[in-house]
């Protein structure tokens, strides 16, 4: 594969098919989401990893005015707690909503975000998709 087809795939995997995210965050009412987890998957940490990896580049793709931070903990002692959190922001700065991402796949995450947080679903002919070369 060419390094133009795995770039053009990597931008169709943030924009076009990774679907669950495809939403507009309400930008008047949120200011952004903070991520907390550690570096390795121990401790239930896991699908945390896997939706920061999947489903955070899409969120940011669709909303470019929401700031997204990310806090990841190095733990190399797995008896240590490290937290494993999603926080939801207000314009404030002040979390209004939080969940708790341990032992959650990272579908169940999202869709907890969804619940928790207002939004729109990304109209069908605003999602974007990137052409590939003919080889």
């Amino acid at each position: 594969m060419s390094k133009v087809t795995q770039q053009l795939n990597f931008l169709n995997k943030i924009s076009a098919t990774t679907k669950l995210p495809q939403i507009l965050i309400d930008s008047k009412k949120y200011s952004g989401l903070r991520l907390t987890f550690q570096t390795k998957n121990h401790n239930g940490h896991m699908g945390a990893r896997v939706f920061w990896h999947d489903y955070l580049p899409t969120l940011q793709f669709y909303n470019p005015e929401i700031k997204f931070d990310v806090i990841r903990i190095k733990n190399e002692d797995k008896q240590k707690s490290v937290p494993c959190k999603l926080e939801i922001l207000s314009q404030e700065g002040t979390v209004t909503e939080t969940i708790d991402m341990r032992n959650k796949m990272h579908d169940v995450i999202m869709k907890d975000l969804l619940d928790k947080i207002e939004h729109k679903p990304l109209p069908e002919n605003e999602v974007i998709r990137a052409g590939f070369p003919i080889e």
